[in-house]
């Protein structure tokens, strides 16, 4: 009967599970459905995967809608070119396997750009994610399936968590080889402790899969070396304490450092990047600056509390804090109290010997739940001093580790709750259930039904708080307004409008932001802020009207009396449609 009831449970956890998963992929499609724009950065991913001669503009100079279109997608004849895709990335600040992997989809469908391309190869990993995220709760919350649904149900279906999707880069992907860590990790923790007793770490079952994930990590996102550096070193502290022994740290170091030579020898250019780059220089002048140190944490905070936990993040360290603080005031009055009567001497032995059993067992979880709140802490804490402060975009730097930061806190409390109840002595429990004396067994069997009223009403709370962000317009990177901006590059385009862009020299790239309102016209003319030369085209000059996109910097009027000045039929004053990140749009009749 118990073998029918556990199969019962667990269909039913299963079921349960599928319905998640089910949910958060058509709630993140659904999304991907309502992106409408696209970040320069993500137009970067498509550039840098599909270039050929490179993005270069010519002052005076047309550029047609093919030209331009070519820069953006993969043609056919030069599918599958890895070797050029890790050459451009070694001119760039990240390594190349995310590109290899964009490159290999957008192989598949040559000629075509389309946002589905990215979004495609994110809604992949996000599931796996979802996957992933899930059986690292089971294993940390000591195969606590309510709190393993409850954190993915929760985190799932946060505007962090559907941003990460939408977002065309490699952050998703980076996720995964994060969770893969921690799981790794947090597994050989729990066999080891399970079976108490030393033996030597699993080739197979441990170190050759950590040492792939380290170099495929590695080569997706740099930002993968700050968790596992963490996750490492409170991993050997472990060893040491539970072997005495060096050997397993020596077989585990071995183990990585064979992973980043090999990393090294695929992409050499890692090194440069991390140490002597751009973004490397910045993330290290920014870590050495300790007078930031405040205002950095508190930027990320507030990120965090917005986008995944709907601004209740400190309630919920504040309702930590007060079950702390409950758990050892009642242990200290059970103790008292255990001496007065030999009746609660008595009780109290079968209390401390069923507080014992679960301690022992609640052991092997606590390892595995403090390695993992180590490592999450210290690449919280490194990566808000080291990223780059670009408002709400921001997120994705801590995406890997969001859905960690919930099933830490989740857990937390679920465990903090059990022991206000596992410490206190049968009286106190029973007053605390039902507000009158029971025996140990009733108080116990009214405790072992309380999962399933706080899973019932944490569901409710988990929905309220990611349905109350969605909808209120917390998705970050679908642009929504960029709808409206292409609709009227369709509409001149069709009319047959003449576009001029003025670029600011050295900052051709910003004219990647507008590519989907560019790409609706037939050609556009790219004019250089330098120069001083009136335009003389004679498609610009007979036009009966214009629209112009103006670099941010440059002087408006001199530029548009520029443009205009041997227009025979524009006669109106110019008029500012559009503000865009990096440039104004300004029509002419």
């Amino acid at each position: 009967m118990m073998k029918i009831e556990d199969a019962k449970k667990r269909k039913f956890y299963i079921v349960c599970f599928v319905i998640i998963w089910v949910v958060q992929m058509v709630a993140a499609f659904y999304f991907c459905t309502l992106k409408q724009g696209f970040h320069e950065d993500e137009y970067y991913t498509y550039y840098s995967t599909a270039r050929t001669n490179g993005f270069y503009v010519e002052d005076g100079q047309w550029m047609d809608q093919e030209t331009y279109r070519n820069e953006f997608v993969v043609l056919a004849g030069q599918q599958f070119q890895y070797g050029l895709v890790k050459q451009v990335q070694s001119w760039d600040v990240h390594p190349p396997v995310y590109y290899w992997v964009f490159h290999t989809v957008a192989s598949m469908v040559p000629g075509v750009f389309s946002k589905w391309i990215g979004l495609s190869v994110n809604l992949f990993f996000h599931g796996i994610n979802i996957i992933l995220l899930t059986y690292l709760s089971y294993l940390v919350s000591d195969r606590c399936k309510m709190v393993a649904l409850i954190v993915t149900l929760f985190y799932g279906l946060t505007p962090a968590a559907v941003s990460g999707v939408v977002f065309i880069r490699m952050y998703e992907m980076l996720t995964m080889w994060v969770l893969l860590c921690a799981l790794l990790h947090v597994r050989a923790v729990k066999k080891r402790e399970e079976k108490l007793q030393e033996e030597k770490l699993s080739l197979k079952g441990f170190l050759l899969p950590i040492a792939l994930v380290t170099y495929l990590g590695f080569l997706t996102q740099y930002y993968y070396f700050i968790f596992l550096f963490f996750m490492g070193v409170a991993f050997c502290i472990y060893l040491l304490w539970r072997d005495r022994s060096i050997g397993n740290c020596l077989r585990y170091g071995i183990s990585q450092i064979t992973a980043f030579v090999l990393a090294y020898l695929t992409y050499p250019s890692c090194l440069g990047q991390m140490f002597r780059g751009q973004r490397g220089a910045q993330a290290t002048e920014n870590f050495m600056d300790l007078s930031n140190t405040a205002e950095r944490l508190r930027f990320f905070y507030d990120l965090l509390d917005e986008y995944v936990f709907g601004k209740m993040l400190t309630w919920l360290l504040l309702l930590a804090v007060i079950l702390v603080v409950t758990v050892y005031a009642m242990a200290g009055r059970r103790r008292l109290s255990g001496r007065d009567s030999s009746k609660q001497n008595s009780q109290s032995s079968v209390l401390r010997e069923s507080k014992q059993t679960a301690t022992r067992r609640k052991g092997k979880a606590d390892i595995a739940f403090w390695l993992l709140m180590a490592a999450v802490i210290g690449y919280f804490l490194t990566v808000s001093k080291t990223a780059l402060l670009l408002g709400d975009t921001s997120n994705r730097y801590q995406l890997p580790v969001y859905g960690m930061i919930v099933l830490l806190l989740f857990d937390g409390i679920y465990r903090l709750g059990k022991q206000c109840i596992l410490v206190s002595d049968t009286s106190v429990a029973s007053g605390l259930l039902s507000g009158e004396e029971r025996t140990e067994a009733s108080a116990r069997k009214a405790m072992s039904k309380m999962p399933g009223y706080l899973g019932a009403a944490a569901v409710v709370i988990c929905l309220l708080v990611d349905l109350s962000g969605l909808a209120g317009g917390r998705v970050v990177f679908l642009y929504p307004e960029d709808k409206q901006q292409a609709a009227f590059a369709k509409e001149r385009a069709e009319a047959g409008t003449p576009v001029v862009y003025v670029y600011q020299t050295g900052a051709e790239w910003c004219i990647w932001d507008v590519t989907n309102e560019l790409l609706e016209y037939p050609a556009v003319y790219f004019v250089s802020a330098d120069s001083e030369d009136l335009i003389e085209d004679d498609r610009i000059a007979e036009a009966k009207d214009l629209v112009v996109y103006l670099a941010d910097g440059v002087d408006s009027e001199e530029q548009l009396s520029r443009i205009t000045a041997k227009a025979m039929y524009l006669k109106d004053r110019p008029q500012l449609l559009f503000e865009e990140k990096y440039c104004d749009v300004y029509y002419v009749r």
